[in-house]
């Protein structure tokens, strides 16, 4: 008697997408034909790319039982999808024009710069054949930010990007592409947001943000790099990041997680390039019932590159935080040095962090280390600033933002520092 072999359950179900709906998608916003064109190719690798499942290690710590993907889609038109994106930046539009700079939201990009953005979108970082969220994303992909800068250009102050989802949206696809072209600098600061639902039943009104961060670094290039991300508790937040460093680049990236109801965020740094530097840090903040999840990967494709993470979280309530990272050394990527740390402070004795550190090495000259804590505030450091007259409350604080300070310090702008530390500071209570 043959046996049935019974399929993995998916955690989603995308409902039903047409060739004929994305077509007509594409055409409402009036963008160039190789736009839908791109669209249609993403919809063809979108079928043909299986759900996520349980069996699958990125996905088995999941629980997404009550997302209503299918659902969601179905309301996707382009009245209702937009994310407003506010670009702020730190010269006039004339003289980085003069520089040969675009800076720009995602569709003055698509119908001004299409020579450039036709062959740089989805091409060099993430792919639209990496998961089955990018392939999502690369169907309604719709705002979002361009920055591309020339080669020998030097932007000191950095460039602001604020992009804000109203309580009424139930759907959002906003895309970043960052090129540095050879010995460019520039910084980047990034803020998510989202308004909460009107009646506050968030848990009743499903809203998701399927986003796409692309860094390509060319030779010599440095960027630093700083998304933020407070999005509502209705939002179920689904983010593909990668960045590509060649030879002598230096990227500087920092993430901040303090909002959404889920958070899926697989980050990658590909370093490509001998002598290339990838530094990349988190700071994130669990409470209530939130999970935050973030898969980072250091893969280390060249000789002679250094990597290092530090990602930290906090976990108070039914908060649950994972952490999956991997260093991967590939054969020819002699010299490696690579660290990867994650640090996590449980505030409540029903939190729960998962802290997955992981190793892959195919080189004999290397040298790389991984380590991974979880903990709870020490009583005695409690009871010494208690002693000195301090409040419970804000020696709870003080030893929080302390915990934090380490990554928070390494963000450019001293406004950006402020708003996490504040945003930290709420959820403390």
């Amino acid at each position: 008697m043959a046996i049935a072999l019974l399929k993995p359950t998916p955690v989603v179900k995308a409902g039903e997408l047409t060739r004929e709906r994305v077509t007509e998608y594409g055409h409402a916003l009036g963008e160039p034909e190789w736009m839908t064109e791109r669209r249609l190719e993403a919809f063809r690798i979108f079928r043909d790319t299986p759900a996520p499942n349980r069996h699958d290690e990125l996905w088995r710590r999941v629980d997404l039982s009550r997302f209503k993907l299918d659902q969601i889609l179905a309301s996707v038109d382009v009245a209702t999808n937009e994310v407003k994106t506010e670009l702020i930046s730190p010269i006039d539009a004339q003289a980085l024009a003069a520089q040969g700079v675009v800076f720009a939201d995602f569709a003055t990009a698509v119908r001004e710069h299409g020579d450039l953005l036709s062959k740089l979108l989805m091409a060099e970082a993430v792919k639209i054949t990496d998961s089955y969220f990018a392939a999502l994303h690369a169907i309604f992909v719709r705002g979002g930010v361009v920055l591309y800068v020339p080669a020998g250009v030097y932007i000191e102050q950095p460039f602001r990007v604020f992009h804000h989802m109203t309580a009424e949206q139930r759907t959002g696809f906003n895309h970043t592409l960052v090129v540095l072209e050879e010995g460019a600098q520039a910084t980047l600061i990034e803020d998510f947001a989202s308004a909460a639902p009107l009646n506050g039943e968030a848990a009743e009104i499903q809203a998701m943000y399927d986003g796409v961060v692309e860094l390509v670094l060319r030779k010599g290039s440095q960027l630093h790099y700083v998304n933020l991300q407070d999005l509502g508790r209705n939002v179920y937040n689904f983010t593909t990041e990668r960045a590509k460093l060649a030879e002598a680049s230096t990227l500087h990236w920092v993430i901040g997680g303090v909002g959404s109801k889920f958070t899926k965020s697989l980050l990658e740094s590909d370093l490509e390039g001998p002598n290339s530097t990838a530094l990349m840090s988190g700071v994130y903040f669990a409470d209530a019932k939130q999970q935050l999840h973030y898969d980072t990967q250091q893969n280390h494709v060249a000789p002679n590159c250094k990597s290092d993470l530090l990602y930290k979280a906090a976990l108070r309530d039914q908060g649950r935080t994972v952490w999956r990272g991997n260093i991967r050394v590939f054969p020819k990527a002699q010299k490696t040095d690579a660290y990867q740390a994650n640090r996590n402070l449980q505030l409540s004795p029903l939190s729960r962090a998962d802290s997955i550190p992981g190793l892959e090495i195919e080189a004999d000259d290397v040298r790389c280390t991984h380590g991974a804590t979880v903990g709870q505030i020490e009583a005695e450091l409690m009871f010494y600033l208690e002693s000195r007259g301090i409040p419970q409350s804000e020696a709870r604080r003080l030893i929080v933002e302390g915990f934090f300070a380490p990554v928070i310090e390494r963000i450019p702008l001293e406004e950006t520092r402020n708003r996490l530390i504040d945003e930290i500071g709420k959820k403390i209570g």
